[in-house]
């Protein structure tokens, strides 16, 4: 059962304690913003890399999972066993929402004298300011979740679990694994941590991989391999773009709904200064980003199939 208590701020792997908040303005008990109670193999379909919580009010998003029914002893003589046997019932709660705020200012005079004659209009190059806001903060989400599946520690380490120490050698190597990964997260079992047996409906798996790496593979053998076409396996697949920042070595095979991300505020907002004639523009967001442990979630280290591949394909210049 949860528990609650009066905590700080969740962690990326949030809870088992209920956060109790009190507002700052208000001084009111902040409540429950999203509550998901789901059943062991619950399928709901979604193309994005991270499962997608909308928050109208509260601020605690609380994620539950009813484990299967254990097996339990047949007694056909004597009295019977008449005590009730409740569901085991497992939770995590996630509050560590993050404001942020982008800004931006157009000046009404100074786009009058550089658009003069130029054949731009007016209003274009104002859309065009403040989409600069929608613009950054789109890169800086892009940036919040590849951080968390390339970068964070988020998957459980299958090198030891299933690959008996080692790791693929190269990009074959890369291929096989991924397929081993796939079909271990959609079988009913306990790998990857999760303190219950279950299995990842098929829809629900999704593959991460660095573009430097898919560059390595022959996609149409990847394909074949998971018995896609290549439409489908691309619809699996979360590509993270070349980005000197971010881990070209790992591998995440996941359950779409161990990533989450929450959006309980996007608001753009203005304040008109008449006497400067200018305007400032804001885009205000309130997100949260999180990994489940209640759902399956394996990562790999594939830098030695990475370096194996690019040796044979790449040489010192003369």
């Amino acid at each position: 059962m949860a528990e609650v208590t009066t905590i700080d701020i969740t962690t990326l792997t949030g809870s088992g304690k209920f956060p109790l908040l009190e507002n700052e303005v208000y001084g009111l008990v902040e409540t429950i913003a999203s509550q998901n109670i789901r059943a062991a193999a619950s399928s709901n379909r979604i193309n994005d890399a991270f499962y997608e919580y909308d928050v109208t009010d509260g601020s605690v998003i609380e994620e539950a999972v009813i484990a299967m029914a254990e097996k339990q002893d047949f007694v056909n003589t004597g009295a019977p066993d008449l005590k009730p046997v409740d569901p085991t019932l497992y939770v995590k709660y996630f509050n560590n929402w993050e404001k942020a705020q982008f800004e931006t200012s157009t000046r009404i005079t100074d786009i009058r004298t550089i658009i003069a004659n130029k054949g731009v209009g007016f209003e274009e190059v104002v859309s065009q300011i403040i989409g600069t806001l929608t613009e950054g903060e789109g890169f800086y989400d892009y940036k919040k979740e590849r951080d968390i599946i390339a970068n964070a520690d988020v998957g459980v380490d299958m090198s030891a679990t299933l690959f008996g120490g080692q790791v693929p050698a190269n990009a074959k190597g890369i291929i096989y694994c991924a397929r081993e990964m796939y079909n271990a997260i959609k079988a009913t079992n306990q790998y990857g941590g999760v303190p219950y047996a279950h299995a990842t409906p098929v829809e629900d798996v999704r593959i991460a991989i660095s573009e430097s790496v898919l560059n390595l593979v022959d996609v149409t053998e990847l394909a074949n391999v998971f018995n896609l076409s290549k439409e489908e396996l691309f619809g699996k697949l979360v590509v993270l773009p070349y980005d000197k920042d971010g881990d070209e070595s790992k591998l995440l095979v996941y359950d779409r709904k161990a990533l989450g991300r929450g959006t309980r505020l996007f608001e753009y907002s203005q304040d008109k200064i008449g006497k400067g004639l200018y305007t400032n523009h804001y885009l205000t967001t309130d997100r949260i980003y999180f990994y489940n442990q209640l759902f399956k979630a394996f990562k790999l280290d594939v830098s030695k199939a990475v370096a194996a591949a690019k040796a044979s394909l790449l040489a010192n210049a003369a």
